[in-house]
């Protein structure tokens, strides 16, 4: 299992759906990863290790009741010693991870999705040595690693409000006291005058839920996946209402003489209920969120969120996603000097960092070599429904690069429903190929390929540029003897050349 280095500052933590009692308050700040607590964000649950058994294995029990691993077809225990490790800890049951079954068998079956499961003991369990000693069964657990606690990454409220959204028209316009460059900003009116987005993409939230009573909202949502329980409930919380403000940022009801614009005007919002009320959450309830979400039809999905290490569980989840269709976008985290965190971190997803109204790298900005592309994520006004932050069903300024992340998402559904014919990997070349370049020329591990452009990238769909082609004049000679042979040609007679060229 891949360590991370330094873990990022989150609001708070709460019990886990895993039946975690309610954690305190801490919130961790660059703490080293495994200096952080059981059952706390930035920890790990007490109560389970995930497994990922080998093919021909699966859950079953004993004669008299006891749960261990046996053999598929003969349905009697794999090993007498894994049997009595696993009573010698109490496991009260081994059930599937998945929380429901997976529309997409093949890539289930590719991933091993389908051969994951929860190892359940007592809460306060040492499941770190647990998790070491079901390693060494390897020939029938190939994966055994604990279920990290994360959430959504920190943000920083501001309640003044200017009521101008610098990140989609800069003017230059004054933001708690730094006047802004103009068109420090993602060129979304410019965009608008081409295209402003259509109802046929689906954008997956997958935050603490979106508000199902915000009037910039309500019109877009469609039904949605609550992973901290299994219920349809993705109501977002009135105590963060993180989701919300993400939600607002990428595809709040626009055009419509009140509140916000969204990114994409036309992107339907798909609700995901990952994180609990205080924006906390487990690798497995955000991996089963992410594959709901494919599975129900998601194009697009938004995860301004992190957890500490990035279970396999977790990560084959995001390629499932992928596979499925789905164009990714991860915040890459706010600790500077800390690696980017899972899923960000990860190959199918586009790690985004934050900028502010100036075109800088937002001081708060996890970097690294993952990164793909920054948008504005310094004082974003969007919507909130918040009785500590903002007011139920209003609007405030928020900063992080979870802000960030949804420009991202809401650009991925304007470009992609810009011509729907396009592939998810097509919509995030169009994305980072059109980013203003910004900071050493070319990629670099601080700002990826550039500040999105949503003009330019939706213009890339409707006049694609031409290939260049590297060519060279080369002298080829006719013979004139070869020509005098031919007694179809006279004097001064014209005739045609084929000249075939062919690359290497």
């Amino acid at each position: 299992m891949r360590r991370t280095g330094f873990f990022f500052a989150l609001i708070l933590a709460a019990g886990m759906s895993s039946g975690v009692d309610a954690a305190d308050s801490t919130s961790f700040t660059n703490l080293p990863r495994w200096q952080n607590l059981p059952d706390t964000v930035g920890g790990w649950v007490s109560s389970e290790v995930i497994i990922r058994v080998a093919p021909g294995f699966t859950p079953g029990t004993t004669a008299d009741g006891q749960p261990t691993i046996v053999n598929s077809d003969k349905q009697t225990p794999a090993s007498s010693a894994l049997t009595d490790l696993l009573a010698s800890w109490n496991v009260s049951a081994i059930v599937s991870t998945n929380q429901f079954e997976l529309k997409h068998k093949d890539l289930a079956r590719k991933y091993g999705l389908n051969r994951y499961f929860t190892v359940r003991v007592p809460v306060g369990s040492d499941v770190h040595t647990l998790a070491a000693q079901l390693n060494s069964f390897s020939d029938i657990i190939e994966i055994a690693e604990l279920d990290g606690i994360g959430g959504a990454l920190a943000t920083y409220p501001n309640d003044t409000y200017f009521g101008n959204q610098y990140s989609l028209n800069n003017t230059g316009q004054n933001i708690q006291g730094q006047t802004g460059i103009p068109d420090a900003d993602i060129d979304a009116p410019e965009a608008w005058d081409l295209h402003t987005g259509t109802d046929v993409i689906t954008l997956a939230i997958i935050d603490t839920g979106v508000s199902h009573s915000h009037p910039d909202l309500d019109d877009k949502l469609l039904p949605g996946y609550n992973a901290q329980d299994g219920s349809s409930d993705a109501d977002d919380s009135w105590f963060l209402s993180h989701g919300s403000h993400c939600a607002g940022i990428a595809a709040a009801e626009s055009n419509n003489n009140q509140g916000i614009s969204g990114v994409s005007w036309g992107a339907r919002i798909m609700p995901v209920k990952v994180l609990d009320d205080l924006g906390g959450g487990t690798e497995t309830q955000c991996a089963n969120g992410v594959m709901w979400a494919a599975d129900h039809g998601a194009n697009v999905g938004s995860m301004s969120l992190g957890y500490p290490d990035g279970i396999t569980y977790f990560e084959n989840a995001i390629n499932y996603a992928h596979d499925a269709g789905m164009v990714l976008c991860a915040a890459t985290g706010n600790t500077p000097g800390a690696d980017i965190f899972p899923p960000a971190r990860w190959a199918n997803t586009i790690a985004v960092g934050a900028t502010d109204n100036r075109d800088n790298l937002a001081s708060f900005t996890t970097t690294g070599p993952e990164m793909s592309v920054t948008a504005p994520g310094v004082d974003v006004y969007s919507c909130i429904d918040d009785i500590f932050n903002g007011g139920l069903n209003s609007y405030t300024y928020m900063s992080g690069t979870s802000m960030a992340c949804p420009h991202v998402a809401g650009l991925a559904c304007l470009v992609w429903s810009a011509d729907p014919s396009l592939t998810n990997d097509e919509v995030r070349s169009i994305i980072e190929s059109t980013a203003d370049d910004k900071g050493t020329p070319g990629w670099d591990q601080q700002f990826g390929y550039g500040r999105i452009n949503a003009y330019a990238a939706v213009d890339a769909v409707y006049n694609p540029p031409v290939p260049s082609i590297d060519h060279q004049v080369v002298e080829v000679p006719i013979s004139a003897a070869a020509i005098a042979d031919d007694p179809t040609l006279a004097a001064a007679q014209t005739f045609d050349l084929q000249v075939i060229m062919t690359q290497g």
